[in-house]
């Protein structure tokens, strides 16, 4: 969204993708992703989504009645205005699907066939196409009000909104390789003595897979311990090696994985 001063500023679209009364579309006009899904699994499905060649990005659409409760981006609820959004060019508008269709440079037709079909879906409280609100995950963003699926709720009324979604990086798997016992490896798979590494710092345990927020924190502090004590020379019996040895151990992570972006909807 333009700031004022000639640049940009981003919003990360972390929640309100979830909410009942919203829903993304690309290319055409056509869903592509449960919505309700990590912002990380949501925009691995924008790139899977998104031919050779072209941008990825995607639009959040809402009907007037769910802009207007849950927000669009930076687009906030009532009784904030939504006319300096719109005068910017960050919201598009539309009192029907067609006049939004139009205003977003999608096809009309296939906006309304995708709006019919999850309207129809959220009605029978299951999403057919990509299981939103099937998971715990998905339910606890929506609405407990909503029925009958917290996730799934139709968009009927306008006028109906949209805003533009790019890719961002909100953080990053990449670090250095290190062994179980957290001394950084240099490039012949060798510790480098006196050198550990843990935290953000260490190439990530999960190797590009983003299970749930806050997934740092717990390798930052087991591996933190780890380097402490073998650094002090007080690796734990149990272990079984000589804090000293220079025996390359067990990769923090699994072979041949790559580090990577945690990818968010900007």
């Amino acid at each position: 969204m333009p700031d004022g001063e000639g640049g940009f500023t981003h919003f990360p679209h972390l929640v309100d993708r979830a909410k009942p009364g919203i829903i993304a579309v690309r290319g055409r006009g056509e869903r592509f992703a449960n919505e309700a899904d990590s912002y990380h699994a949501f925009m691995r499905a924008l790139f899977d989504a998104t031919p050779a060649g072209e941008a990825p990005e995607c639009w959040l659409i809402a009907d007037h009645p769910a802009q207007r409760r849950w927000g669009l981006g930076w687009a906030r609820p009532a009784p904030f205005p939504l006319a300096p959004f719109r005068r910017g060019g960050y919201l598009r508008s539309g009192r029907t699907l067609e006049e939004l269709a139009r205003a977003c440079d999608l096809d009309p037709a296939t906006l309304e066939a995708t709006v019919d079909r999850f309207n129809a879906q959220a009605a029978a409280g299951e999403d057919a196409d990509f299981g939103r609100g099937a998971s715990i995950y998905n339910r606890v963003q929506g609405d407990p009000e909503n029925r009958p699926n917290p996730s799934l709720g139709a968009l009927r009324r306008g006028p109906f909104h949209a805003v533009r979604i790019v890719p961002g990086s909100l953080g990053t798997f990449a670090g250095l390789d290190a062994d179980d016992r957290a001394r950084v490896l240099d490039a012949g798979g060798a510790p480098i003595p006196g050198l550990f590494a843990a935290g953000n710092d260490l190439s990530s345990i999960f190797a590009g897979q983003y299970p749930s927020g806050g997934i740092t924190l717990g390798p930052a502090m087991t591996f933190g311990y780890i380097a402490a004590h073998v650094a002090a020379g007080r690796w734990t019996p149990e272990s079984g090696a000589d804090p000293q040895s220079e025996t390359q151990q067990t990769p923090a992570r699994p072979a041949g994985s790559n580090g990577g972006a945690i990818h968010a909807a900007f």
